[in-house]
């Protein structure tokens, strides 16, 4: 759009000969000059600028009067904004107008003093903030991200990000690990070192070093040893009555498809109906930890559950629950219950666990491990890039891996006898 068309936008009942007056149109800004500027309509802005300062101007929109200056400087026109009319008046803005122009032919980029000043006054739930808003994050990131700043350093958001030093940090995460959470501990000050960088990256690398390189540098890191509990293969006949025995369908069939599919219990927990098909007996987990969607075939066990699952179907979800999510979220009172029954203790996960460690080597080989996992393979594994497997060629391992998990939690009976 011209400037003749965006002022003939703006004011639609002013003459062109008026427009052109209008176009560059340099007045001595006063209050009753600016008073009696015309104001264009919604999206527009025109500027004016003054007789006697050279660069100095007002913009006027259809919601503001705003004081600026306007230089070229090294070669490249900068616009610097200052406060709008009303704040100060236009002999004060004259002055200020002067000041910017002198410090732009200094060579002082006025608009980057700006946003250093604004970064300087940055807090940790600032940076946050931030941070959430430029990368590119799951939901499930954020809320986990939130909910350990909330729990663990609520009393630090609205603390400078720059005041948090390394005392505090060695100190904080001595008083998580102390309260039997040393996971916790890890995980939020591994959080706060991502938000730190990144809010330091802002600030052109000013703030002082990063707090929790203290944990590394004393060797303060909670050592984590990696969960490995699964049910063992003579428990398995208990848990598996105990499980068919819950009153709560929903939850029954959901762990259920956990022990037999391997499946995360989030994975499964949003599982849509939209992603099953029944008459090609194959479901899709979309929502997956590594982001890449899962197509599993069904096997016949599988593929019995879906059906009864789809005869109460409640809502687009396969497990349905009753919360803002609409899907399943907490089954901690069953298998508790299962806990009680059976004294076997056991985590969802470890259902995932038990799964892989009841087929592997026995029934599948590694790479039909993985690929029914959903875990990545790495780059420097040649060969699995070679390894093609068809979903039909799954089913067959899928209903082997049903056929013999079945076996153990049977005892070698058929499930109705």
């Amino acid at each position: 759009m011209t400037c003749m068309q965006l002022l003939l936008y703006s004011y639609p009942y002013v003459t062109r000969f008026d427009l052109r007056r209008l176009m560059g149109q340099k007045i001595k800004l006063t209050k009753s000059t600016i008073d009696k500027l015309p104001i264009p309509q919604m999206g527009a802005r025109v500027d004016y600028f003054d007789t006697d300062c050279k660069g100095f101007g007002i913009r006027v929109s259809s919601n503001s009067r705003r004081f600026f200056v306007l230089k070229r400087v090294k070669g490249k026109l900068t616009r610097v904004m200052l406060k709008p009319y009303g704040v100060i008046t236009p002999e004060q803005a004259r002055v200020e107008a002067n000041k910017a122009i002198s410090k732009l032919y200094d060579g002082i980029d006025i608009n980057a003093e700006k946003a250093k000043d604004n970064l300087k006054g940055m807090t940790l739930a600032d940076a946050l903030k931030k941070y959430f808003e430029t990368k590119t994050l799951k939901p499930r990131t954020v809320e986990n991200y939130g909910d350990l700043f909330r729990l663990y350093l609520d009393d630090w958001l609205h603390k400078p990000i720059s005041g948090i030093t390394k005392e505090m940090v060695a100190t904080r995460h001595l008083n998580i690990s102390n309260q039997n959470r040393k996971a916790a501990a890890n995980n939020v000050m591994r959080t706060l070192r991502a938000v730190y960088n990144f809010a330091n990256e802002l600030h052109d690398d000013t703030l002082p070093p990063n707090p929790v390189k203290r944990l590394s540098n004393t060797g303060q890191w909670n050592k984590i040893e990696r969960r490995q509990t699964v049910i063992p293969a003579k428990q398995l006949p208990q848990v598996f009555q105990a499980i068919q025995k819950l009153e709560n369908p929903v939850i029954r069939d959901y762990i259920l498809l956990l022990l037999f599919t391997g499946a995360r219990r989030r994975e499964m927990a949003c599982l849509r109906w939209e992603s099953v098909d029944l008459e090609a007996k194959i479901f899709t987990l979309m929502v997956t930890k590594n982001g890449k969607p899962l197509i599993l075939p069904m096997s016949n066990f599988i593929y019995d559950i879906f059906n009864k699952r789809k005869a109460l179907r409640e809502n687009d979800y396969v497990f349905p629950g009753h919360g803002k999510t609409e899907h399943l979220i907490d089954s901690r009172k069953q298998v508790n219950a299962i806990t009680q029954i059976t004294a076997v203790e056991f985590t969802l996960h470890d259902l995932r666990r038990t799964f892989a460690s009841n087929i592997s080597g026995t029934v599948v080989g590694g790479y039909e491990l993985k690929r029914l996992l959903n875990h990545s393979f790495g780059n420097d594994d040649v060969t699995a890039g070679y390894v093609i497997h068809s979903i039909e060629k799954l089913r067959i391992i899928m209903q082997e891996a049903t056929d013999h998990l079945l076996m153990l939690c049977t005892a070698g009976k058929k499930i109705n006898e």
